[in-house]
């Protein structure tokens, strides 16, 4: 009986924390705007990011809808652009977005260089 006793407590001693993290968003809502910006640019730019996509819309599950909103108009935004460049200022500007928008991100392509196009 104590046995039972010490193997749950000890059980829920480390499960809680866990429960918590996964309930809890892991960004907060500007490091995650940061980091689908800076997603978006990588994957107008042709940088494979399957993983970070992932990653992103795991998180997304955690931030508020208006967050989450706020990300889809910026994806759609840089995706419009990346699009509408045509001329080597246009894509020269993009590189330049691209690099300072993954400059503060926690991810850049899956630890490939930011700058890399």
């Amino acid at each position: 009986m104590r046995f039972a006793l010490i193997a749950t407590t000890a059980a829920a001693v480390v499960a809680v924390p866990f429960a918590v993290a996964a309930a809890g968003p892991q960004m907060s809502s500007n490091e995650f705007l940061a980091a689908v910006r800076c997603a978006a640019y990588e994957d107008a730019s042709g940088v494979q990011i399957t993983e970070a996509k992932y990653e992103l819309n795991a998180e997304s599950r955690r931030q508020t809808a208006e967050t989450v909103a706020t990300a889809e108009a910026e994806i759609g935004a840089i995706a419009l652009q990346a699009v509408n460049s045509q001329t080597p200022e246009d894509r020269a500007m993009l590189r330049a977005q691209r690099a300072a928008a993954c400059a503060g991100a926690d991810f850049a392509a899956g630890g490939q260089e930011a700058n890399a196009v």
